[in-house]
C-alpha cells in the first residue's frame, strides 16, 4: 500500500467520526468516564498500597536471648541476622534501654519513673534485636529461621498485623483488577456500538468498494482508525481531568489535615500521573483497537 493511499484511509475514519459525530461524541463522553473511574481507582489503590508499606516498615520482629548468653554470641547472631537478605535494619536494645522506653511509654510522671523499681531494673537480661524486613508476607518464614538459631530465646511479632495488612493488599489488588477488567468491557462494547453505526451507514460504499476490486485491508482501516480516533480522544479528557484533580486534592489534604498533624499523605503527583498517564493511553488505545476488531466480523457480512 502507498503512503498516499495510507493518508487516504486515515482521512476517511476521521471524516467517519466527523459524520456519525453524535454517537462518537456519546462513546467518546462514555469512554472518558469509564477511564476517569480507572483514574479514581489507581490514584486510591496506589496510595493506599504507599500507606500499608509505610505501615509494614514499622513492623518489627524482636528476637530476645536465652539466659547467661555471651556478648560474642549476641554479636554472631546480630551477623547472621542481618546477613539475611529479606532483613533491612536491625536495632539492639539493651536492658536498660527497654527499661527506660517502658517507663516512657507507660509511666505518666516524673515521680513514677523515679520512684517504682528504683535503683532495680525489672527487664535485667530482656536485651533483643528489632529487626525490620522487607516483605511482611516472609515474615513466618524469617521468625521459623530465627528461632532455630542457638541462643535465641523467644521470639515476638505481630501476626495479627501482619495478617491484616497481607489480606488488605490482596483485597485492593482483587477490587483493582475486577473494576479495570468491567471497564474495559464497558468502554470496548461502547466504541463497538459507534463503529457499528458507522458500518451500517456505510453498507452501499463497502458493497461498491469490494465491487471494484478493492482488497479487505482497504476497506478495514478508516474503521480501525476511526475506534483509534474514539480511544484516544476518551483518553485525553480524563487524563487532564485527573491530574487537575489530584493536584488539587494533595493541597487540600495538606491544608485541611497537616494543621493537626494527621499521618494522612497522598503521594507526590510526579510519583503517581506519569504511570496512570501511560495505563490511560494504553488503556485507550488497546480498547480503540479491540473495538475495531470486534466489528471486522460484521463488516465481512456487508
Amino acid at each position: 500500500m502507498s503512503f498516499r493511499n495510507f493518508i487516504y484511509l486515515i482521512r476517511l475514519g476521521l471524516k467517519n467520526v466527523w459524520s456519525n459525530k453524535v454517537y462518537a461524541a456519546a462513546a467518546v463522553m462514555s469512554m472518558a468516564a469509564c477511564i476517569f473511574l480507572f483514574g479514581i481507582f489507581y490514584i486510591a489503590m496506589v496510595n493506599i498500597n504507599s500507606a500499608v508499606r509505610n505501615v509494614e516498615k514499622d513492623v518489627a520482629v524482636s528476637v530476645f536471648f536465652e539466659e547467661g548468653i555471651s556478648e560474642e554470641r549476641v554479636e554472631e547472631l546480630g551477623e547472621e541476622i542481618r546477613g539475611r537478605e529479606e532483613v533491612t535494619n536491625t536495632v539492639y536494645i539493651s536492658e536498660d534501654e527497654a527499661w527506660d522506653s517502658f517507663r516512657e511509654d507507660f509511666l505518666d510522671s516524673e515521680e513514677l519513673r523515679e520512684g517504682i523499681f528504683e535503683g532495680d531494673n525489672p527487664l535485667a537480661g530482656c536485651d533483643s534485636y528489632e529487626v525490620y524486613i522487607n516483605d511482611i508476607s516472609r515474615q513466618e518464614e524469617f521468625v521459623a529461621y530465627v528461632k532455630s538459631l542457638e541462643g535465641v530465646g523467644t521470639v515476638t511479632h505481630s501476626s495479627e498485623v501482619v495478617n491484616a495488612l497481607m489480606g488488605l493488599k490482596e483485597r485492593i489488588t482483587g477490587i483493582g483488577a475486577g473494576c479495570l477488567f468491567v471497564l474495559i468491557l464497558l468502554s470496548v462494547l461502547l466504541i463497538r456500538s459507534t463503529l457499528l453505526v458507522t458500518v451500517a451507514s456505510q453498507k452501499d460504499k463497502v458493497r461498491v468498494m469490494r465491487l471494484i476490486g478493492a482488497r479487505e485491508d482497504f476497506i478495514r482501516i478508516p474503521f480501525i482508525v476511526e475506534g483509534l480516533v474514539l480511544g484516544i480522544a476518551g483518553m485525553c479528557i480524563p487524563i487532564a481531568l485527573l491530574y487537575a484533580t489530584y493536584v488539587y486534592g494533595i493541597r487540600f489534604v495538606d491544608v485541611h489535615f497537616g494543621l493537626f498533624g494527621a499521618p494522612l499523605k497522598l503521594l507526590p503527583a510526579g510519583q503517581v500521573m506519569p504511570e496512570l498517564i501511560q495505563a490511560s493511553v494504553a488503556l485507550g488505545v488497546l480498547t480503540g483497537i479491540i473495538g475495531s476488531i470486534a466489528v471486522m466480523g460484521r463488516l465481512k457480512s456487508k
